[in-house]
């Protein structure tokens, strides 16, 4: 698929970029712009999940759209096939936000429930780090942006099919919703890459 939107080229490209939409963010809620805020909201839920996995190991590099970091990929896979939801399928695609909120709830699940005592370098260290984390809150988390989400699809995707009374009455709530979301799920990333030990305990390239 061809790029029609150049893409950040470094992190300073990246920060810039993170300030403006955010700057963008808060205007948008002043002047009552709910639509512009909530595709703002959904960017940063995009990229926080994004990091999430980044720094629990699943992905090679900043860049990768899909898991295929071959040192953790195979645990990655297994962590799926026990913890997924009843009905989820094994498939480890995170290209739309639905299948990162898979992957990572997955991770917690496992975290939180396994018993079993690791000796090899990757899992113990993303199990040691991942039981640093609210894993209870964040599975509500995810379970609220999955809500959120199916929200914003509706008001995307129909908006002129809806009641306008219907459609604006929770618009300015659920932009606010969003940022707090992705805010808090952003707190738990600072305690999950401390250190990079999960990335380090995969030998994976740790970017800066």
């Amino acid at each position: 698929m061809t790029r029609q939107i150049k893409p950040v080229e470094n992190n300073q490209e990246k920060y810039e970029t993170y300030r403006a939409l955010k700057g963008r963010y808060a205007k948008a809620m002043h002047y009552g712009f709910y639509f512009e805020a909530m595709l703002i909201d959904y960017a940063l839920l995009e990229d926080r999940l994004r990091s999430f996995l980044y720094h629990a190991g699943a992905l090679a590099n900043r860049e990768s759209f899909k898991i295929n970091a071959q040192r953790t990929k195979t645990v990655i896979k297994d962590i799926l096939r026990k913890y997924k939801r009843d009905g989820e399928n094994d498939s480890i695609g995170i290209v739309n936000i639905s299948g990162k909120i898979k992957v990572v709830r997955s991770i917690l699940r496992w975290s939180s429930e396994t018993a079993e005592v690791y000796e090899e370098r990757y899992p113990k260290a993303l199990k040691n780090q991942c039981e640093s984390l609210d894993a209870q809150a964040l599975l509500e988390t995810l379970d609220h942006i999955r809500e959120w989400c199916d929200y914003r699809n509706e008001v995307i995707h129909a908006a002129l099919n809806k009641n306008i009374e219907s459609l604006y009455s929770d618009l300015e709530e659920k932009a606010v919703e969003g940022k707090q979301y992705a805010d808090y799920i952003d707190s738990q990333i600072r305690i999950l890459k401390k250190g990079n030990k999960v990335r380090k305990a995969a030998n994976l390239v740790v970017e800066k």
